[in-house]
């Protein structure tokens, strides 16, 4: 039975790929902060999936509780096939404005806590010669969104990642791929950290936005969308560098806007969120 290893599998993105996977066949460890809290989810999942589906207890963020995991669960089942980065945060705020310890956090978690897993894990893969490795990317990281450029930017990096570890990586047999979600629903909105001062110049703009924002993930496509796709990426002998999993409109971004001006780029992306006024 091939392993799976999930980061952020508890909820949103992670736990539908978790559930798809131990459908499919997978035996799944599924990583979270606190094995406590989300105790509930665990033992729902243990009923329905047995040992198709385990936890483990890990903090992106912190180097020592990634290698205790990845050192559990290869003594458990001897290696990990499949590696799927997902563990991931959201900060909605004016980059003049948002405090840095929010940034930090926001790049830890994002873009240091894949490195710190990538690491962890690809020593082993490598030795092998074998071994699949999705990332969790998103649409924001090919076209910014107003007042979540932190993000937009730490799913740039992951853009880049995906690139350097093709390359690097092709010479040992595993194979790298990114998938790019548009909006999905999720309760990802709910737990972003949102920081607009009430006297903020900044304010009636990112209220606009987020109003869209808010609006297009409470109709987005569910996330079993993106499950899929990491299940195809897992099944493809040769993955594509880049999977879209957003509705049709999304999808077109990544074709649309290499052709676009960037001036017409910002018009479009202001009259998509609202806020092409002064």
């Amino acid at each position: 039975m091939a392993t799976v290893l999930i980061t952020g599998a508890s909820s949103g993105i992670g736990l539908a790929a978790a559930k798809y996977l131990a459908e499919k066949g997978y035996r799944v460890f599924g990583t979270t902060r606190s094995l406590e809290k989300r105790a509930g989810v665990i033992s729902e999942l243990r009923e329905k999936y047995g040992d198709n589906i385990e936890f483990i207890a890990m903090d992106v963020t912190q180097e020592e509780t990634v290698q205790t995991a990845v050192r559990e669960i290869t003594q458990k089942v001897g290696s990990i096939d499949n590696l799927v980065c997902n563990a991931g945060n959201g900060i909605y705020g004016s980059i003049e404005e948002m405090p840095m310890e929010l940034v930090y956090k926001q790049f830890d978690t994002n873009v240091f806590g894949y490195l710190r897993v990538l690491r962890a894990v690809l020593p082993a893969m490598r030795e092998r010669r074998s071994g699949r490795v999705v990332l969790i990317s998103s649409m924001a990281g090919i076209v910014a969104i107003p007042f979540q450029a932190h993000y937009s930017a730490s799913k740039y990096a992951i853009e880049a990642l995906t690139q350097g570890l093709r390359q690097e990586l092709r010479g040992f047999g595993v194979k790298v791929a990114a998938i790019r979600p548009g909006d999905i629903k999720t309760d990802f909105n709910d737990v972003t950290d949102r920081y607009l001062p009430e006297q903020s110049p900044y304010k009636k703009w990112s209220e606009a936005c987020w109003a869209v924002i808010d609006k297009n993930i409470k109709a987005a496509p569910p996330p079993v969308l993106v499950a899929k796709k990491i299940y195809k990426i897992l099944k493809t002998n040769n993955p594509k560098a880049y999977y879209s999993a957003a509705d049709l409109l999304t999808s077109l971004l990544p074709i649309l806007t290499p052709f676009m001006t960037s001036g017409l780029k910002e018009k479009v992306i202001r009259l998509f969120y609202g806020t092409d006024f002064l």
